[in-house]
């Protein structure tokens, strides 16, 4: 099923490219007019990804693999929604000790981490005025394996324990008609892929409500020119 509304989404998406690239060489747009256009193709690439992604899990595609710096993706998902945070009144605290690179799929974990950054904030547009991103190098607990921990928490109100225990099955949501339930699942499935962990700890306790979704990423052998 996932294939074919994959594959379906994807034939409008190619016209919608084609579209704005006639808009862009063939109409003469002043400065303002050219950078919604470049806004609209970034969005427009993030959403092919998706469906690339979607597609590339049903039939088991393999991975190219870069050095990634993790910071790096994470700023440039904060600038791609800082409008969104400035609307809210959200204060953004970035707390980064480890700022090397790890081996992975780029437009992956842009999309894991873009999907953590946008719950984040649909959590604190209900309640909380702070998200903090923190990323340090760490070993894991039950392996000793060394890798890159990412954390994204807000004080927002806070996830029940029994949505808590069903977030990452496909197509749950509890944004009702806001919402897809393919995020986390997605999320979870590409940080699995990068034999990584996802986890969740939340509270609903009045006066220290919060979600923190925690991300190891280990780490391997990377060019001494891409350090």
């Amino acid at each position: 099923m996932a294939t074919t509304v994959a594959h379906e989404i994807n034939n409008p998406l190619e016209s919608i490219g084609n579209l704005l690239y006639l808009l862009r060489n063939t109409v003469e747009l002043n400065a303002d007019a050219q950078t919604l256009v470049d806004s609209a193709s970034e969005e427009l690439k993030r959403v092919s990804e998706i469906t690339k992604l979607t597609l590339g899990m049903q039939r088991g595609a393999p991975d190219r693999r870069e050095p990634v710096k993790v910071t790096q993706l994470i700023d440039n998902v904060l600038t791609l929604y800082q409008r969104k945070t400035k609307t809210l009144g959200v204060e953004v605290v970035r707390k980064y000790r480890y700022e090397g690179a790890i081996v992975g799929s780029p437009g992956e974990l842009r999309q894991v981490f873009s999907n953590l950054i946008v719950n984040a904030m649909d959590a604190l547009a209900t309640t909380g005025d702070k998200l903090g991103i923190s990323v340090r190098k760490v070993r894991r607990w039950d392996t000793g394996a060394l890798g890159v921990r990412i954390a994204v928490i807000d004080n927002g109100p806070g996830i029940s324990p029994e949505h808590r225990s069903q977030l990452f099955q496909a197509f749950y949501t509890t944004k009702g008609e806001l919402g897809t339930g393919i995020g986390l699942w997605v999320s979870r499935t590409v940080i699995q892929k990068h034999s990584g962990t996802l986890k969740i700890h939340s509270s609903i306790r009045p006066g220290r409500s919060g979600t923190c979704f925690s991300v190891f990423l280990p780490l391997e052998v990377i060019p001494e020119n891409s350090r």
